[in-house]
C-alpha cells in the first residue's frame, strides 16, 4: 500500500514537473522575446538585423525557396500569428493570402508598401496594378529599412535607439552594395543596358540603375506567358544583341531557355526574388541575394 502510495505522489510531481515546466519556458519565451511574425524570408532578414537583441524572435511564415505569391498558410502559421507581437508583410497584393490570413487574429500590422511609392505593371490583366518586388533594389532596400527602424520605433519607443543604431549599420552595408553597382552600370554601354529575366521582377531595379526591363510575364506565374510576348522577347534580343537572359530560382527556366536556344544568347543563370536561399545556399541572407544577384547581372551584361 505505501508502495503504491509513494508511486503514485511520484506520479503526480512528474505529471506537475512537466506541464509547469513546460509553462515556465513558454512564459519565460513571451516574457523575454516579443515574436515579429513576417510574410516572407527575405523581409524577415532585414528585420532581423534591425531588430537584433534578445527581446525579438523573428520568423519567417514561409520558408526558403517557397514561392510567395499564393502560398497557403497553415495552422501552425496561425498558432504562430496569434502569438506574434506584430505581424510584418510587403504589401502591394504580393501577399495575396495575408489579408484574409490577419483579418480575424488581435495583432498589430507593418505594411511596408503604405510608405513606398509604387511601380505599375504596365500591361496585361496586371496593367495598372503596383509591382511588389522592390526589394530587388538596394536603393529601395534603404528606403525598407527606415520604414521598419520608424515602425518598429512607433510600436516599441524604448527600443528606439537600438532600431535607430542597428538600421544606419544596415543602411551602410546597403550602400556599399548600391555604390558597386552603380559604377558598374556607369561604366556599361548604354546600348548594352538590358535586362531580360522570366518574371517581370526587377522594375525598380531597373529603374533604379537606369536599366531596359524585359520579360516574359508580369507576375509569377509560367501560364501567363503568350506567344506574342516571347516573338516579341526573342526579336529584341536579336536587335539589339542582348548577351545574356535570366530567370528568378522558384520557378522554371524551361521558357526563358526557348529564347536562348531561338535567338543564340547565353543562359546568365538565376536570380533571387522572392525568397532567400538555404543556409548554405549563395543568398542566404538579403545583403547575400543583392550580391549574388548584381553579380550574376554584371557577368551576363559584360
Amino acid at each position: 500500500m505505501r508502495k503504491k502510495f509513494l508511486l503514485s505522489i511520484l506520479g503526480c510531481l512528474i505529471f506537475l514537473f512537466s506541464t509547469t515546466g513546460c509553462k515556465s519556458i513558454s512564459t519565460k519565451n513571451e516574457t523575454k522575446q516579443k515574436l515579429i511574425l513576417v510574410s516572407f524570408t527575405v523581409l524577415a532578414d532585414i528585420i532581423q538585423n534591425i531588430s537584433k537583441n534578445d527581446d525579438f524572435l523573428v520568423k519567417s511564415i514561409t520558408k526558403p525557396g517557397i514561392e510567395v505569391h499564393g502560398y497557403k498558410p497553415t495552422p501552425s502559421d496561425l498558432i504562430n500569428a496569434s502569438e506574434a507581437f506584430v505581424f510584418v508583410d510587403n504589401g502591394f497584393g504580393f501577399e495575396i493570402w495575408s489579408e484574409k490570413f490577419v483579418s480575424n487574429l488581435k495583432v498589430q500590422r507593418i505594411t511596408i508598401a503604405d510608405d513606398l511609392e509604387p511601380i505599375l505593371i504596365s500591361e496585361d490583366a496586371y496593367k495598372g496594378k503596383p509591382n511588389p518586388h522592390a526589394w530587388i533594389s538596394p536603393k529601395r532596400g534603404i528606403l525598407y529599412v527606415d520604414i521598419i527602424v520608424e515602425s518598429l520605433s512607433e510600436l516599441m519607443p524604448s527600443k528606439t535607439e537600438l532600431f535607430k543604431k542597428n538600421g544606419e549599420t544596415y543602411k551602410h552595408k546597403l550602400s556599399k552594395i548600391d555604390q558597386d553597382f552603380s559604377l558598374f552600370i556607369n561604366n556599361l554601354e548604354k546600348d548594352k543596358r538590358y535586362l531580360v529575366s522570366c518574371e517581370g521582377a526587377f522594375s525598380y531595379l531597373a529603374k533604379d540603375y537606369g536599366l531596359n526591363e524585359v520579360y516574359l510575364w508580369p507576375v509569377n506565374a509560367e501560364s501567363q506567358i503568350t506567344p506574342q510576348r516571347m516573338a516579341r522577347t526573342i526579336s529584341l534580343i536579336k536587335k539589339k544583341n542582348v548577351p545574356a537572359v535570366f530567370c528568378e530560382s522558384t520557378v522554371s527556366n524551361e521558357s526563358q531557355m526557348v529564347v536562348v536556344n531561338e535567338t543564340g544568347t547565353k543562359f546568365g543563370g538565376n536570380l533571387y526574388v522572392d525568397s532567400l536561399s538555404s543556409d548554405n545556399g549563395p543568398a542566404n541572407s538579403y545583403l547575400e541575394m543583392l550580391k549574388h544577384n548584381l553579380e550574376i547581372i554584371k557577368r551576363g551584361l559584360e
